[in-house]
This record gives structure tokens, sequence and C-alpha cells, in this order.
């Protein structure tokens, strides 16, 4: 009898730990959920107070980065340009092999992109057609040259906005596209940019059904600095990467290297050198990565995106990449 009334009492208290173990088990899990949930609302809010606080004071512009030569910059910033040329105007400087020119040349319609601003970076988004937040969407974010920068919101429409609003694109590649504007003092790769567009990118990601395999940064001249920047501060993030007559640090190349690369250059372009593309694409092959480097013979510094823009595989390409599933 006192056997089995000591095994009963084992029994219970075996039975009371465990009951006490599960409790706290899952005390536990509903703090850590809690924690979890804070975080990120905290994040939301963060973005949210980033979003609502947009100011109109730039910063100094910062040193340009290591491996990169400010020297074109320099020169683009005395001879950047406010319209784009006419096609007469331009049509030396493209090669006769190509079509579309006229599409990649003309402003974009603004009334396609609506204004929106983040902090203090204006841009415009371009949503797709027949637009449902049950679906989930590639992230185009596109960043433009050094004569676009400003807060009117409108500048960075100039090149290439017109090439992703035109019917034939959009129905067969919905997508939302991103055109943000760079403060008139800076530069893509200041730190403070790079860190606007990186807290700008988690926003996108969560108040739009972003399809996180398909996320895609484009760039030219400075945007292409920009793009090359971007992608290295962020590995493994964006599918591919397409830059147009910019510079990047080489040293940075195996953080570029799950990006998939399309890099286009001028012969001609004596604003940023073709052979900096040229360095890029080289050191991004050595690294791993999958890249293509077309150079136009005969284009210069705004023929090369006027080339690029009319490439026929420009868009089909781009957004028929997915990121890794190893990312």
């Amino acid at each position: 009898m006192l056997l089995k009334v000591s095994l009963l009492k084992k029994n219970l208290l075996e039975h009371s730990f465990y009951i006490s173990f599960s409790v706290t088990c899952r005390r536990q899990r509903e703090i850590h959920d809690s924690i979890r949930m804070k975080r990120k609302l905290l994040i939301l809010i963060y973005i949210m107070v980033l979003t609502l606080s947009a100011c109109n004071k730039h910063d100094q512009v910062l040193p340009v980065p290591s491996g990169v030569d400010s020297t074109a910059l320099a020169i683009e910033t005395e001879t950047a340009e406010e319209i784009p040329p006419s096609i007469s105007d331009s049509a030396s400087t493209v090669d006769s092999t190509l079509v579309r020119i006229d599409s990649a040349v003309a402003k974009g319609d603004s009334a396609f992109y609506h204004y929106a601003t983040f902090a203090d970076m204006p841009y415009r988004i371009l949503l797709p057609k027949n637009y449902d937040a049950t679906k989930r969407y590639p992230l185009l974010l596109f960043l433009h040259g050094i004569g676009e920068r400003g807060t009117d919101n409108e500048s960075q429409l100039t090149w290439g906005a017109s090439l992703f609003q035109a019917d034939s694109i959009r129905n067969k590649y919905p997508a939302i596209v991103i055109f943000p504007q760079c403060p008139v003092s800076n530069y893509w790769f200041d730190e403070k940019v790079m860190k606007t567009l990186n807290d700008f990118i988690l926003m996108l990601t969560a108040f739009y059904p972003v399809n996180e395999d398909k996320m895609y940064v484009a760039g030219l001249s400075m945007g292409g600095y920009g793009t090359y920047a971007l992608v290295a501060e962020n590995p493994g993030v964006f599918a591919a990467a397409i830059a147009i007559s910019g510079d990047g640090d080489a040293n940075k190349a195996a953080d570029m290297a799950k990006t998939s690369w399309r890099i286009f250059a001028g012969a001609k372009d004596n604003i940023v050198p073709s052979s900096k593309s040229n360095k890029m694409a080289e050191a991004l092959e050595k690294s791993g990565a999958s890249v293509s480097f077309k150079l136009y013979p005969n284009a210069d510094h705004t023929g090369s995106w006027v080339n690029a823009f009319a490439e026929p595989d420009f868009c089909s390409w781009l957004f028929s990449i997915s990121r890794s599933p190893a990312h």
C-alpha cells in the first residue's frame, strides 16, 4: 500500500511538472511572439515616421566610394542636359541596327506614375494594370542620372519611364516600377541616400505585394554607380541588375555575384569611359556572376542608354530572372 501511494505521489509530481513545464513553454512562446510582433510594429512605425517627416534639408556631398573615380561625375555635373536631345540631334550616336528609339527617348508621361514622397526623397510609382493586392508582382527600382536630381518629382522620368509605361510592356510584364529622385546635392551612393533607399525598399516590400524573388534595380550614368553600390550593400536581394554607363567598386564584386547582370556602355563616351563598365563586367565574371557586357561602338554617353533601352529583349530578359533559391 505504501509503495502504491509513493508511486501515485511520484506520478502526480511528474504530471504536475510536465504541466508546469508546458505552461512555461507556452508562456515563453507567447512572449517571443509578442516580442517579434513588437519588433515588426516598431519597424513599420519607423518607416511611417520617415515617410511623414519629409524635410527640405540636403546633406553635403560625401566622398566617392573607394574604387570609384569621381572625375566622371564631376564632368557629368557640368555637362548634364535638362532636356533630352531630339532624335535628329542624337541620331549620329545611335547604332542604326536598333529600333524603338522613339519610345526610349520620349519622356515618361507623369500621369501614369503616381506622385509620392518617402522621407526627403520624392518618387513616382507605376502600378500594374488591373492591380490586385492579392497577387505578388516583380519590383523594379530605376535610378536616374545626375542631370535629373532635384525635388520636382518629375525630372527623373526623363529617361526610361516611357518604356515601362507602354501598353505592350505593361500587358506582358505586370510589375511595380519605381522612379525615385536623388537630392540635388547628393549622389545615389552617398551614405544617407543609400540608407534612405534601403529603408525605402523595406517600406515597399511591407506595404505592396512584392515578389521578393523578382526584385530588380537598374540605372544609367550616376544611376549606374548607384546600381552597383545598392547591389553590393544588399547581397542576394536583387535577382537582376542593369547598369548603363556607370562604375562601381570592383573589390566588392563578390558581394554582387548572386545577382544577374547586364551592362551597357558607349565606346565614344567621354564622360564615363566604357573601360569602367568593362572593368566591372570582368570583376563580376571572375566572382562567378552571370553577366553580359555590350559595347556600342558609335554611342556617346547619352547614346549608351538610348541604345540600351532599344534592345528588343531589354524587358523580357529583366523580368524573366528570378532569385536563386540559394540566396
